[in-house]
């Protein structure tokens, strides 16, 4: 029990300078950023770019003794990031934050790194301390993933043990670390559900509730999950950078009710979310949860409320919605966006993008939201 306790923690400050060293040496790790960063010069030396990335890594890391420090350096990337792939990022609710105070923000979840990601900028920049980020320990597969994400303040919790023991001890100790985290002042991300919304649907699960709960198995709701601060969080991307992945996991599952996933696709996915273009994005956060919830299904209602009522639809979820469905976009804050030649041929663009046999579940994960809005109109 106490190794999986210890697995579920963020790295501490002593531990940064090993880590470091270990990732500006990781062979995997600079393959990777030398694709990336260097493109045309890496195809013509590789190990010439790898060299020079490390290099490159040792000395960026150099003075940096602490967590603070890296999440500093991640801001420099995550401004890059924002800069390049996205064209208006708009952040609403900080100003209902207290400083100091822990707060547990259960999110909508649309990509595996990018959601926190811009909760942790957006908090920086407003100069609030940013978040330790619950993470599925489905992505503890690359070395190099789990030492940055762990750097980063995120925790993992389980999802795959040996046996439903182990399971239930390691979801007892997560739901043990978020309250004791939050007690202490220190926000936590959680999404609403586990896994990407893939179809576009964000809908919470009862179990992720339940899962708090863990921690005080005696006593009502309120006293389990009201002290935990609960503000809904949702976020709004124009367009998904993984929408063509997703909608080939959505049709393969579908014709063959299975989705065997390769090795590697989840790096993929979440080097694709971070950078790929995503348009106009916003970032809303919701009410505080009140006090008066006699039921779990109660809180998840108001959370769900919470989520859809504050998503941003934009001209794209409009026209997949009339494409499926043969109705006329539905007026309202983006009608005349709707009239905008420019909007329609963004939309075309990208559904032309998406081959034939995915495009039906590619319109759903466009169309869903407006389905979902339409619950509380």
């Amino acid at each position: 029990m106490n190794q999986a306790v210890d697995f579920l923690k963020p790295f501490e400050d002593d531990q940064v300078p090993e880590v470091l060293k270990r990732l500006s040496e990781d062979s995997e790790f600079l393959t990777m950023l030398s694709k990336w960063r260097f493109g045309w010069l890496n195809r013509i030396s590789a190990a010439g770019c790898r060299r020079f990335a490390s290099v490159y890594l040792k000395y960026r890391f150099r003075k940096i003794r602490s967590i603070s420090g890296f999440q500093d350096l991640m801001a420099v990337f995550a401004a890059e990031l924002v800069g390049y792939s996205i064209q208006e990022f708009r952040v609403e609710g900080l100003d209902q934050l207290e400083p100091g105070k822990g707060y547990l923000f259960l999110s909508n979840h649309r990509d595996i790194a990018c959601d926190s990601m811009l909760l942790n900028y957006a908090l920086h920049l407003n100069g609030l301390s940013t978040v330790r980020t619950a993470v599925g320990d489905n992505l503890n597969q690359i070395p190099f993933v789990t030492d940055i994400m762990r750097l980063n303040k995120s925790f993992f919790i389980s999802r795959s043990s040996s046996s439903s023991r182990q399971q239930y001890a390691e979801l007892v100790a997560a739901s043990v670390y978020i309250r004791e985290s939050i007690q202490a002042g220190q926000s936590v991300w959680l999404a609403q559900r586990e896994g990407r919304a893939k179809d576009g649907i964000d809908r919470t699960d009862i179990s992720v509730l339940k899962m708090l709960q863990l921690s005080l198995r005696k006593g009502s709701v309120d006293d389990a999950l009201i002290a935990l601060n609960i503000v809904p969080m949702s976020l709004s991307y124009e367009f998904d950078p993984c929408d063509e992945l997703k909608a080939r996991e959505l049709t393969e599952t579908d014709e063959s009710g299975i989705y065997n996933k390769k090795p590697g696709e989840d790096l993929v996915s979440l080097v694709r979310g971070l950078s790929g273009a995503k348009g106009r994005v916003v970032l809303r956060l919701g009410q505080l949860l009140g006090n008066d919830y006699a039921t779990l299904e109660q809180v998840v209602e108001e959370v769900d409320r919470q989520v859809l009522c504050n998503a941003t639809l934009r001209p794209i979820n409009f026209f997949a919605h009339q494409q499926l469905y043969a109705q006329e976009p539905i007026a309202g804050a983006v009608e005349a966006e709707l009239m905008d030649k420019d909007h329609r041929s963004a939309f075309e663009v990208k559904q032309a993008g998406c081959p034939e046999p995915w495009r039906e579940a590619w319109l759903k994960i466009y169309s869903n939201p407006v389905l979902s809005s339409q619950k509380y109109q």
